[in-house]
């Protein structure tokens, strides 16, 4: 029954924070909702994994039909890829060593909060351990929040480029189904391969797959299921958040705020040497690689008009590859979890 209130609370915060058109509303206003209701009740809720589950899925179906296979060969180079990838690399590997030598976070949960983006696939991950970390909520949190708070000032919350859903037209329903099924048995198998947050890796492949070869790219998540998993995630998120007191609440927003700047100042540093050796604008290169979301940045590119296709697709790209790296790295980070565990 408690996890049935917590839920409805979010849902009832989401729909506050959309009203006030706030940059990620629902997310954040999930989060908020169920912090300060579980805060009031003292009370401790855990989302049943089904749940989970089907967040996954909508999230992984939801940008891997933003995936354009063509638009992404006709605007993507190997040396822009490279850059993205050492972009990429070089921000976790700062922000990986910031946590563990100044803020002292264990191993495994250091490499989560130091993923540039992609605080769904990092929340799954964590919340596939025994005890989820609401260290690495509150960092993902504040990067997010952060990085939304300045696009939306320019961009008015992302809302002229939300290309990831649309309204529900009855011919995509049946493709949805079918999406979904195909989502479940590969996420399945999956599971039994052992990857962290194995339904929304699977459902990002079988989805852009699908789109680009099936329907060529006609069919897209509706907004109010995306709001539903958005809501959801915020519901996910805040349940961590709560368990912080005051004072590791303030510690875990100050490491999240120093990495959030960190990974700007880094890519500010790429997006300026790539400038040098392609034909992009350093302003377009840094909304592309920078750890915002795809809304708010590409919104940004198209109100300066710096190249939105090339900004949305980076971002894709940028989350189809952390989407990736739980099956590519799986090694070494069950090798990280153990080390914290033994710790």
């Amino acid at each position: 029954m408690m996890i049935v209130v917590t839920l409805m609370v979010g849902l009832l915060g989401a729909w506050i924070g959309r009203w006030l058109a706030l940059p990620m509303g629902e997310l954040f206003g999930a989060s908020s909702a169920v912090v300060v209701f579980l805060k009031l009740t003292r009370q401790q809720v855990r989302l049943p994994r089904p749940l989970i589950t089907v967040v996954q899925i909508i999230l992984g179906i939801s940008i891997g039909l933003s995936i354009g296979v063509q638009e992404l060969l006709s605007s993507f180079s190997l040396l822009l890829f490279c850059g993205l990838m050492l972009c990429m690399l070089s921000q976790t590997t700062a922000n990986y060593l910031w946590l563990v030598r100044r803020e002292k976070w264990p191993s495994f949960e250091a490499m989560l909060g130091a993923v540039p983006g992609a605080l769904g696939v990092v929340l799954m991950i964590s919340e596939s351990q025994q005890n989820p970390s609401p260290r690495v909520a509150f960092a993902h949190s504040v990067r997010l929040l952060l990085l939304m708070l300045m696009a939306g000032f320019i961009a008015s919350g992302g809302e002229a480029a939300d290309n990831l859903s649309h309204q529900l037209l009855q011919q995509d329903i049946p493709h949805l189904l079918v999406l979904g099924a195909l989502a479940i048995l590969a996420g399945k198998l999956a599971v039994r391969l052992g990857i962290p947050a194995p339904y929304m890796l699977t459902a990002l492949l079988v989805a852009a797959l699908y789109n680009s070869y099936v329907m060529g790219g006609n069919v897209l998540v509706p907004v109010p299921l995306l709001s539903m998993a958005t809501s959801i995630l915020g519901v996910l998120m805040g349940s961590r958040l709560v368990q912080a007191s005051w004072r590791e609440a303030g510690r875990y927003a100050r490491a999240g705020l120093l990495i959030t700047l960190q990974g700007v100042l880094i890519t500010l540093g790429f997006a300026l040497l790539f400038t040098l050796v392609t034909d992009k604008p350093w302003q377009a290169l840094l909304l592309a690689w920078a750890p915002g979301s795809v809304e708010a940045m590409t919104a940004v590119g198209l109100l300066l008009g710096l190249e939105p296709a090339f900004v949305a697709i980076s971002h894709v790209m940028r989350l189809t590859l952390l989407n990736l790296a739980p099956a590519l790295f799986k090694r070494p980070l069950q090798h990280s979890l153990h080390k914290s565990e033994a710790g």
